[in-house]
């Protein structure tokens, strides 16, 4: 897959061919551990190489929903990601910590732009 650059608003040059979002809710009784298991990956996640930002956060309005929103140099950096020690418990214990459905898309980036 071809890495496409793209300019920001600072004129700063970016690649970022993959997106993922992701949306769960955890069970109530699984949250502190779900947040012990997700903390742990995400500094680690950070220095990895094709990986080029990565953050979760609590949806302000309904607890123990979380949102994912990474971005990934390819789809086999992010392939790469999901085997690493520090993310593999947490994947091994997500059936377990997930209520209901997780909703998760990837994205293929072919134009960004920054500003309305």
């Amino acid at each position: 897959m071809k890495t496409m650059k793209v300019s920001n608003m600072q004129n700063n040059e970016v690649d970022v061919p993959i997106v993922l979002a992701g949306r769960y809710k955890i069970k109530a009784e699984k949250r502190s551990r779900f947040l012990e298991l997700a903390k742990a990956g995400v500094e680690p996640t950070r220095k990895e190489v094709g990986n080029i930002s990565y953050n979760f956060y609590e949806d302000a309005g309904v607890r123990n929903s979380f949102i994912y929103f990474e971005e990934w140099k390819s789809r086999d950096a992010l392939a790469q990601h999901l085997q690493q020690p520090y993310i593999t418990p947490l994947l091994k214990e997500f059936q377990e910590l997930v209520d209901g459905e997780a909703d998760v898309r990837v994205y293929d980036v072919n134009c960004l732009t920054y500003g309305l």
